[in-house]
């Protein structure tokens, strides 16, 4: 990479990095070799699924994901500007299929956010993202 990329990173990634039986585990471990030459974005939603009972508990990887948000590059974003547009968006859905959870919809409105340069994704929940990456030149590594 010529210049840092900027990351969004969805908890996606963090389950497979941390859970050895994930079905993605190996594909998170590589993508994880290139952290140290991203531009980070962790918003909080992300911090909060991320950070739970489990991880607490299991202080080497709770310790890796100190490390992650420790990185020069990291930005640990406020979700706050994006609460209430992206719960209007989640309650007003009217199916099931295809639905956005709450912090699925915030990362979406990050993505679409101008004052938040976003150029490459690290999720293994393309469906949600593929569109609103797309049409945002936001490409998805996985």
């Amino acid at each position: 990479m010529s210049r840092p990329e900027r990351a969004l990173i969805d908890t996606s990634f963090f389950i497979a990095l941390f859970n050895e039986r994930d079905q993605y585990h190996a594909a998170a471990c590589e993508l994880a070799d290139l952290l140290d030459d991203l531009q980070i974005i962790l918003p909080w939603p992300i911090l909060y699924e991320t950070v739970n009972t489990r991880l607490v508990r299991q202080r080497a990887k709770l310790a890796r994901f100190t490390a992650i948000t420790r990185l020069p590059g990291t930005t640990l974003l406020d979700d706050s500007p994006y609460r209430s547009r992206s719960l209007a968006t989640v309650l007003s859905q009217g199916r099931a299929e295809g639905s956005l959870s709450l912090v699925d919809s915030v990362l979406c409105n990050i993505i679409e956010d101008i004052n938040v340069p976003v150029s490459v994704m690290l999720t293994f929940n393309d469906r949600d993202f593929l569109v609103v990456c797309n049409v945002n030149n936001v490409e998805l590594l996985n």
